[in-house]
């Protein structure tokens, strides 16, 4: 299976070079080392917002893996199906671990059994020649509790030759705590992803944009090293007759970056966490308290909780997560109603 997603789509870590559609990866030598240093271990666990550029990330790694085999599994859209997904894992891995064209092909039976695949899986990356690397992308779409239960106990037992990268949009519950306890789990998350000030400018340099330093640092500080938000931007700026006026005026409210945002985080929330999100976004920062007084909720802080835990643009502001704020494009783009569809709706 493909470790290329629609997520690619949205820039994460592309810069755009010559001519109309063409891309090129742009070298985050920080991460990739991030990586071959998780790898030592038997977990590496990358989770951060949609468009943070995880995929990309993944897919240059993997091209710099060099003797390490690598058995990648990208989950579909809205997976139900746990034998589905567990015979994409044991096919994809047999077709790694062995000679090409050698590989049996596992086929789906009447009835489901998740301790025997997770026995087949282990076994067949144990009888892999040398170290192995199961690759798990998009595994926020992964719906069935069953094949979760399973992915944790594979995770707990992996054999000494292999090790797992999950990348996703938010943790799910995997039992990873005695990992983290034992020192075997590796973690790389939305504050590591962000571009710094540095790589934005390489971003705009290997686009072919120029713009003062000042105007650079404007475009950083608005969207926050988030790579989507960059690459938009870039793809916005390229050919722009005033690209200092661009940046000026650039914000969530623009057309490409609210539907990116549209589509991939607020059309998928609750009404109750739309209201919420909507009713406290003018905020420099929110707290459960504040946002039930604002709501006539009475359960605004775990709402507010389960957000970040999604990566969903709520970020705490202090280690006791009580204070929150929102992403800066996120905020901008609700406070327009009529970005949001929801001019006269709030309840």
């Amino acid at each position: 299976m493909s470790l290329t997603t629609e997520e690619d789509a949205g820039a994460p870590g592309y810069a755009g070079c010559a001519g109309p559609g063409s891309l090129q990866l742009l070298d985050r030598d920080r991460l990739i080392a991030a990586l071959d240093r998780a790898a030592t271990g038997k977990v590496t666990l990358v989770s951060a917002p949609a468009g943070s550029g995880k995929t990309s990330l993944l897919r240059t790694w993997a091209t710099l893996a060099g003797q390490r085999r690598l058995a990648t599994v990208g989950v579909r859209r809205d997976e139900q199906d746990a034998q589905h997904f567990w015979l994409s894992v044991l096919n994809t891995v047999r077709h790694a671990s062995g000679p090409v064209g050698d590989a049996v092909v596992a086929s789906p039976t009447p009835q489901f059994n998740g301790s025997a695949m997770v026995d087949a899986v282990q076994a067949e990356l144990a009888g892999a020649p040398g170290e192995i690397t199961l690759v798990v992308d998009d595994l926020q779409e992964l719906r069935s509790p069953e094949a979760l239960t399973a992915l944790a106990c594979l995770l707990a037992k992996l054999p000494a030759n292999a090790h797992a990268v999950l990348a996703t949009r938010r943790d799910l519950p995997l039992r990873l705590h005695q990992l983290r306890l034992a020192g075997e789990l590796a973690e790389i998350r939305a504050a590591d992803l962000r571009f710094t000030e540095a790589e934005t400018r390489e971003l705009l340099t290997v686009s072919g944009i120029r713009l003062s330093g000042s105007a650079a640092a404007r475009l950083h500080q608005r969207t926050e090293g988030w790579a989507a938000g960059l690459r938009l931007a870039a793809l916005s700026l390229a050919g722009h007759a005033d690209p200092e006026r661009f940046v000026e005026e650039f914000s969530g409210t623009h057309r490409a970056v609210a539907e990116y945002l549209l589509a991939e985080m607020l059309d998928h929330q609750p009404a109750e966490v739309r209201n919420l999100l909507l009713r406290t976004c003018l905020l420099d920062g929110v707290h459960g308290e504040l946002a039930d007084r604002l709501t006539g909720r009475h359960d605004s802080a775990r709402l507010l909780l389960e957000l970040e835990d999604a990566n969903a643009f709520v970020v705490s502001l202090d280690p006791g997560r009580t204070w929150f704020r929102y992403h800066q494009l996120f905020t901008d783009l609700l406070t327009v109603p009529v970005l949001t569809g929801t001019t006269g709706r709030l309840s």
